[in-house]
């Protein structure tokens, strides 16, 4: 591990709350309507039902699916896996995709609250399905595999749902599968801030148990360090925060998987304690700097995480292969 000076922290972390500083009030100055520098325009209802909670909303998903994305490759020790690799993000997908087909075609109507309700309760049953397989496949691996194949089931009662959902019904269904941090409210935004100080509490709670998990299982049970139990807490640290957050903003693709990797490489930490603030951070970068060229774009944020990510990892898998061969 790379060794660096207590200055050379205090640098890194001045200049990244420095960037996130900058991009939050770059989210709260642009939308819509284009650039807002006039001060009474802070005082609008604009700014405080549109663009705060939208700013807000993308720095804590940000760093809830940055630190998703960690805890899964720490449990999975696959550099590629992200929030959605479990299946949890299409139990949410599924959940929308069946209330907005019975909205119209069974109880005649539809309302925000039941889709927010449907998605988090459909990332839940994953969850809940995978904490009981767990008991019974005591091998990760086999778990992992489990999770893609239920998300693939999911995915594909979810397109059923979309067949037989009503035809003026599908527009909305589609928007919400392409992400966004646009429709939330302030309460929405404490929802995820509630989440989050939860699973930071749990996890750092056990961080010295996690820290000798990431060793590996023989070292960890040879430290009297339970496996099972470690994993427990982070498939419900990481499954919780990818429900709520994809709730509220549909599914977000791409920051779970990249935020972890940028982080370590600006952060040469190991351990719980430093890398959370520091995975956090990074991810709270990337979606606000997302959501901000989304605006100004006018694309939707999925497009925007893919357009760069998607290149991202390519690249990060072909450097890693080089040197693995050099």
């Amino acid at each position: 591990m790379q060794n660096i000076s207590s200055r050379d922290i205090f640098i890194r972390l001045l200049a990244s709350s420095l960037v996130v500083v900058l991009l939050f009030v770059l989210s709260l100055l642009y939308g819509s309507a284009g650039w807002s520098w006039e001060l009474e325009n802070w005082s609008s209802a604009i700014f405080w039902e549109l663009r705060l909670p939208r700013g807000l909303m993308a720095l804590l998903s940000g760093a809830g699916l940055a630190l998703a994305g960690y805890w899964l490759q720490l449990l999975f020790k696959n550099p590629l896996a992200s929030p959605s690799v479990l299946g949890v993000t299409n139990g949410a997908s599924l959940g929308v995709a069946f209330v907005t087909m019975a909205a119209q075609n069974i109880w005649g109507y539809n309302f925000p609250e039941l889709t927010l309700l449907a998605a988090f309760a459909g990332a839940m049953a994953v969850l809940l399905i995978l904490a009981v397989v767990r008991i019974r496949l005591n091998n990760l691996t086999s778990l992992l595999i489990f999770g893609v194949m239920l998300g693939h089931l999911a995915g594909a009662l979810e397109t059923i749902f979309q067949r037989a959902a009503a035809r003026n019904d599908l527009p909305n269904l589609i928007y919400w599968s392409m992400g966004s941090f646009s429709k939330v409210t302030m309460l929405h935004v404490l929802w995820i801030a509630t989440s989050l100080v939860i699973v930071i509490f749990i996890v750092v709670r056990n961080h010295r148990s996690i820290d000798i998990f990431s060793l590996g299982e023989h070292i960890a049970v040879s430290m009297s360090i339970t496996p099972s139990k470690v994993s427990n807490v982070l498939i419900f640290c990481s499954g919780l925060l990818t429900a709520v957050i994809t709730a509220f903003c549909g599914p977000i693709a791409f920051i779970g998987l990249a935020a972890p990797h940028l982080a370590k490489l600006w952060w040469p930490y190991r351990t719980q304690l430093k890398l959370i603030p520091a995975v956090a951070i990074t991810g709270m970068v990337i979606a606000l700097f997302c959501d901000v060229l989304a605006r100004f774009m006018d694309l939707p944020i999925n497009a925007i995480t893919s357009l760069i990510g998607a290149p991202w990892v390519m690249w990060w898998l072909y450097q890693n292969k080089t040197q693995r061969h050099g």
